[in-house]
């Protein structure tokens, strides 16, 4: 009986770890740090003029915001931000009106608007380096299923 239990859960947990084809949040963020540094990409301060397009997240710590087409930004965010990766809306909160401040501005959600996720690093990023960018997020088998995934489109908050 205790072989067969034992044989059973194996089986089981064997089957789990075959089918999670991902790579951890941990491994995700190591790929995108590694990214930033092999493509040379430098983070800014600010943003002027930041107009909220959109957003697409990648990890609890690292997400994209859209100010247009042309203008994409990696964002780094500082501590655990759990919420991030399963919204379907954010909240910018800003210091001040049109730009968009590393360490002083923060994102959040409306189910915890008051978990304010502190802005640490902004990389601002081509569309060719999001669509990379994207693809790293996701293992192999995902990629071919994710190809035309929309961003996350809302108004200026």
């Amino acid at each position: 009986m205790k072989f067969t239990l034992l044989i059973l859960s194996s089986l089981i947990f064997i089957t789990g770890c075959s089918l999670n084809n991902g790579l951890s949040d941990k491994e995700k963020n190591l790929a995108f740090q590694n990214y930033l540094t092999i493509n040379n990409i430098e983070n800014v301060n600010k943003v002027t003029t930041f107009t909220f397009r959109g957003w697409s997240s990648l990890t609890n710590d690292y997400l994209i915001l859209s100010s247009s087409r042309k203008r994409q930004y990696l964002i780094e965010l500082a501590g655990f931000c759990s919420e991030i990766s399963w919204a379907n809306t954010l909240i910018i909160n800003r210091s001040t009106g049109a730009s968009l401040y590393a360490r002083f501005d923060s994102v959040s959600t409306p189910n915890e608007p008051r978990i304010k996720c502190m802005i640490k690093s902004i990389y601002p990023i081509t569309e060719q380096q999001k669509d990379e960018i994207k693809k790293l997020a996701k293992p192999e088998k995902e990629n071919s299923a994710a190809i035309g995934e929309p961003e996350k489109n809302q108004p200026d908050s």
